[in-house]
């Protein structure tokens, strides 16, 4: 197969089977492509938000300090390459490279091969995110790099990714409430799903949980002889907070991130704390100026990102509950009183409603926007449900064709005004691509 006709399968694929949670498949698939994972050293990281700017964070560390790095993420926000990424320093910072055409190509071709070769052994097919876990582990393999950093998809338990048998490092992130149906409908019971990523032996970094999630945290850690470091966010201070750079001290050391969103100091905090872990475990190019330079570097797309200052455009993936929270502690901080036009499209298997009811006292007009895919609700049915839940307190709600369309009907008169786009990630590239970014 060519690149384009490895994407139409893969999709194919995902339209087909959507999503499975067993390790059966997944396993037998990796065992019959020669277990590439069993030669990488892998970071294997959960949670429901902050996953990906752990990652970033991380991923800069060590690749500042010397080391070549790979990292499999999801979802993508511009290009279905960015999944699996090759990162080395140089003197301008980080460089990081996608997975190539070819190399995409050639590994859905074998892996085609294999998981057909599996349902005639009498094996489900693989699920799609199954086929590009393999195919992350099969690419980062040949590329020989010193680290993986691996995000689960969903859980963690049963995720595709946690095939690994033997990490270096499982980093949890914060944990809240979303996949309800998949996961559990309580905290504790998503909690322990994502937990099901720490091995025995293996150390684990893990941010403050709520207290009805550390307690199992404690408990499945020293079940499995895994030592536990908690990044408590009593020990984060932070002393200087601006939409150019945000302080902070973590054990008695300062940084700076220029990374917007205040949440971001916590995710920054953990990515350290995993630093010292790793550095205690053998990774001695560790040291504290290339953490310091790549905190500084590190930017995460999609994440409390101003793409554009005229007319003043916020990007920021809030997609859960959770995550609606944390982009209202960043709003709260930076822009105390003030009033916003917001741009929405949502997942219709999301809590959205909920989402509406954290972030619509601080909207002064919306527009609404059907997020793509199957799983994209409807516009209309997304602004009906702003107007029942802000109850007529917003007096221009209207739904839009598409994301132009939606910055198109921006009051471009009004300079003071400011606007941020949130839900899924899944049509945020739209905004990027309005503002001439070339990504």
């Amino acid at each position: 197969m060519n690149y384009q006709e490895a994407l139409e399968y893969i999709n194919n694929i995902q339209t087909e089977l959507g999503s499975d949670y067993s390790l059966k498949e997944v396993t037998e698939l990796c065992k019959r492509d020669g277990s590439p994972e069993k030669s990488l050293r892998i970071i294997h990281i959960a949670g429901t938000n902050g996953k990906g700017s752990v990652g970033n964070f991380l991923c800069n560390m060590l690749a500042m300090s010397g080391y070549n790095v790979g990292r499999y993420i999801s979802p993508t926000l511009f290009d279905y390459r960015e999944r699996i990424q090759y990162i080395t320093s140089n003197v301008y910072g980080v460089k990081c490279e996608y997975a190539s055409e070819e190399e995409i190509a050639d590994s859905l071709t074998g892996l085609k091969s294999k998981c057909e070769e599996m349902m005639h052994d009498g094996f489900k097919s693989p699920t799609a995110f199954e086929i590009e876990t393999v195919m992350a582990f099969e690419i980062m393999a040949d590329w020989k790099v010193d680290v993986a950093i691996v995000e689960t998809g969903m859980g963690g338990r049963v995720d595709a990714t946690n095939l690994v048998e033997k990490p270096v490092l499982s980093v949890i992130t914060s944990i809240g409430m979303d996949h309800m149906s998949f996961l559990g409908s309580t905290l504790k019971t998503i909690a322990r799903e994502k937990y099901g990523i720490i091995k025995k032996n293996v150390p684990v970094v893990s941010i403050e949980q709520e207290p009805e999630c550390m307690e199992d945290l404690k408990i499945i850690s020293n079940k499995n002889n895994a030592p536990l470091y908690v990044v408590e966010k009593s020990q984060i201070h932070p002393y200087e907070i601006s939409l150019e750079k945000t302080s902070f001290i973590y054990e008695g050391e300062k940084y700076s991130i220029s990374q917007g969103g205040v949440f971001q100091i916590e995710n920054a905090a953990v990515a350290l704390c995993a630093a010292r872990v790793l550095f205690n475990k053998g990774f001695r190019l560790i040291n504290v100026q290339s953490v310091k330079e790549a905190l500084w570097i590190s930017r995460w797309s999609g994440r409390f990102e101003i793409v554009s200052h005229n007319p003043f455009v916020i990007v920021d993936g809030a997609h859960n509950p959770p995550a609606a929270l944390k982009l209202k502690e960043s709003l709260n901080a930076y822009f105390p009183g003030e009033k916003f036009n917001f741009i929405i499209g949502m997942f219709k298997d999301k809590n959205y409603k909920q989402v509406l009811k954290i972030m619509l006292p601080f909207a002064k007009c919306v527009y609404t926007i059907d997020a793509p895919g199957e799983r994209g609700l409807d516009k209309d049915i997304l602004a009906e449900s702003v107007r029942t839940i802000s109850n007529g307190r917003i007096t221009k709600v209207e739904s839009k064709e598409n994301v132009r369309m939606a910055l198109n009907s921006l009051d471009s008169h009004n300079k003071s005004d400011k606007t941020i786009v949130f839900g899924s990630l899944s049509f945020l590239h739209e905004v990027y691509e309005y503002f001439g970014f070339k990504c």
